[in-house]
């Protein structure tokens, strides 16, 4: 197997979040959020949507518009979305959606980055 159908291979295979919000749902029931591993074109996408000087605020709502996908990975949102988010929709929802999905990925982050560095060490020793 190619080194990049492994490394395809290894993104398809990792856990999604899934994140309920009843706030958002229907009469079939909660709008259920999938969150998809991030990949270089998401983080390419979310510097150039955010202004330099972004406020938390901005940065939830653009996490959102980037990471929030259905089940079949399509985004819910656009990037014209994002104002809407920013300005009618309601602040503690939005939060939440934004901190689960910053909590799921950035959590590992800083897990990763530990055990990066021992290795790092290791192998300049």
């Amino acid at each position: 197997m190619s080194v990049i159908n492994r490394a395809t291979k290894h993104y398809a295979a990792q856990e999604r979040l899934i994140i309920s919000v009843p706030e958002w749902g229907d009469e079939t029931g909660p709008l259920e959020i999938h969150v998809f591993p991030m990949t270089m074109a998401e983080v390419n996408l979310m510097q150039k949507i955010a202004s330099k000087k972004a406020t938390n605020i901005e940065q939830a709502a653009n996490i959102i518009v980037v990471k929030a996908k259905d089940k079949d990975g399509k985004r819910l949102f656009t990037v014209t979305d994002r104002d809407k988010l920013m300005q009618e929709a309601d602040y503690r929802v939005v939060s939440r959606i934004a901190e689960k999905i910053e909590e799921h990925f950035f959590g590992d982050v800083e897990t990763q980055k530990g055990n990066l560095g021992a290795t790092q060490s290791a192998a300049t020793s």
